[in-house]
C-alpha cells in the first residue's frame, strides 16, 4: 500500500482530484454519497482498497461504509462540522501523510454543515511519523 500510495500522493498532493461521486438523498433526511476512491485509505482501524463504496450519514452520530456489493464494512461516529460558507460541491476530505490517506470529512454541495470523523489512533502515530499532512479532497462531477 505505501509503495502505490506514496507513488499517487505524490501525483496528486495539495491538489483538488475530480472524480465521478454521484449523491442521493436518503429518505430519513440524511444522504448517501457514493464515491470510487483511487487509493487506499483508512477509517478508524480499517484500511480499505481503492474502489467503490457508499457513505451512508443516515443514522445520527454515525457514518456507515458500504462496499460495492451494499455490504456493511464498519460504522464509525462522526460528528456535525460547519463552514463558514456553502459548499460549492460535494467532497469527500482525506488527510494524507507520506502515502497514506485517511477519510475525515465529509461535505454536500449547497450546506455549511458537514461530517467530520474522529482522528484515529492509528492516523495519530502514522501522523507523528510521517509529517507534514497534506488535505486532498474528491470532488463531485455528477450529483442527482
Amino acid at each position: 500500500m505505501k509503495a502505490q500510495g506514496h507513488t499517487l500522493s505524490k501525483m496528486i498532493a495539495g491538489i483538488l482530484v475530480a472524480l465521478t461521486v454521484s449523491v442521493a438523498h436518503a429518505q430519513i433526511g440524511g444522504d448517501v454519497i457514493n464515491a470510487k476512491v483511487p487509493f487506499d485509505f483508512v477509517v478508524g482501524t480499517r484500511t480499505f482498497a481503492a474502489g467503490e463504496y457508499s457513505l451512508d450519514s443516515r443514522l445520527p452520530g454515525t457514518m456507515l461504509i458500504r462496499n460495492q456489493e451494499g455490504k456493511a464494512v464498519v460504522a464509525i461516529g462522526a460528528h456535525s462540522v460547519q463552514s463558514s460558507k456553502l459548499q460549492k460541491s460535494t467532497k469527500l476530505v482525506f488527510n494524507a501523510y507520506n502515502g497514506y490517506y485517511f477519510l475525515s470529512q465529509i461535505w454536500i454541495e449547497g450546506r455549511n454543515m458537514g461530517r467530520e470523523l474522529p482522528k484515529s489512533p492509528v492516523e495519530t502515530e502514522v501522523a507523528t511519523k510521517h509529517a507534514p499532512r497534506t488535505q486532498v479532497s474528491l470532488l463531485v462531477a455528477d450529483r442527482r
